[in-house]
């Protein structure tokens, strides 16, 4: 890349610690200007920061929507936006290319949902007997039943949990200025049982006093994301059919919405701040919907 962009992307990256920014965060900021240097390079060579022009902005994220997704450039034009703005306040810039380009538009995620026969099937396989099996099968449910992410499911506090009252506290997605975002998740009673089981029996393994709620198996602590996840797929696949954790929400929220439950009320209990998500989750939702409707009421079968 050019020099220019070397030094200043160090600086910029200074900048963005010192004003409290994730260390996730920093990185993909920093990944997004490296890729527009990058480009520039191989297609404009000799041209600094201070010479990108809007065209260029644009023409590489024409390449990036090409060649990737419109997710991709969607979450790497923030980063460049930033950086100019940036540049210009410490006067290493006198105009910001990335003025009146607007974001790219988000791709049409349809992330499919799960059959309450495929739920079934992934529990069954669950041995009630053993210590992986109600592990498992809780993990199963909260997922199901509480809607969470899957940091959020590895992330629970053993003194996170009552069965009783049948609720979680979650800590969910945040950033280093606001911090986590906190709220209460409601289970009905089978998940609550689901844990009241595992929990029993968590009592008896080695690494039973640590906060973390999930412990792991041959001679492991703890169980986190990476591990869920894997225990989920392998579930799957022994069960026939392919599984992503963020199904197991997706399917959460279209069961809600079908049960009758109201998109306010989604909101909070899935912990989002706006509708652009929840409109994002309801559309497989909603053409499943349309498609039962319709075979109730088609017209064909009237004649």
């Amino acid at each position: 890349m050019h020099a220019d962009f070397a030094v200043l992307l160090d600086s910029w990256d200074l900048a963005l610690h010192a004003d409290g920014y994730s260390p996730r965060t920093r990185t993909s900021y920093r990944k997004a200007m490296t890729l527009l240097a990058v480009w520039l390079a191989e297609h404009h060579p000799d041209t600094g920061p201070e010479d990108v022009t809007r065209d260029l902005i644009r023409a590489w994220i024409v390449e990036l929507r090409e060649r990737t997704s419109s997710g991709t450039a969607r979450s790497y034009f923030p980063g460049v936006r930033k950086f100019y703005r940036w540049a210009i306040e410490e006067g290493e810039a006198d105009t910001d290319p990335t003025e009146g380009i607007r974001t790219p538009p988000p791709n049409d995620p349809r992330t499919p949902i799960l059959t309450v026969e495929q739920i079934r099937a992934l529990l069954a396989g669950c041995d009630a007997r053993t210590f992986l099996g109600r592990r498992d099968a809780a993990i199963i449910y909260v997922f199901v039943d509480g809607g969470l992410r899957l940091a959020e499911v590895a992330g629970l506090a053993l003194n996170g949990v009552d069965t009783r009252e049948r609720m979680l506290f979650v800590e969910g997605k945040g950033t280093n200025r606001s911090g986590p975002r906190r709220r209460a998740a409601p289970l009905g009673v089978k998940a609550a049982r689901a844990l009241d089981r595992y929990l029993r029996e968590r009592r008896k393994h080695p690494y039973a006093e640590l906060p973390q709620l999930w412990l792991g198996d041959r001679g492991r602590a703890t169980l986190g994301s990476d591990g869920v996840k894997r225990m989920l797929v392998r579930r799957a696949e022994q069960c026939g059919f392919h599984l992503h954790p963020h199904m197991l929400r997706h399917t959460w929220a279209s069961a809600f919405r079908e049960a009758g439950g109201n998109e306010g009320d989604l909101m909070v209990l899935g912990g989002w701040r706006n509708r652009q998500m929840l409109d994002r989750y309801g559309k497989v939702a909603a053409a499943s919907r349309a498609q039962e409707a319709y075979k109730r009421l088609a017209f064909g079968d009237r004649i």
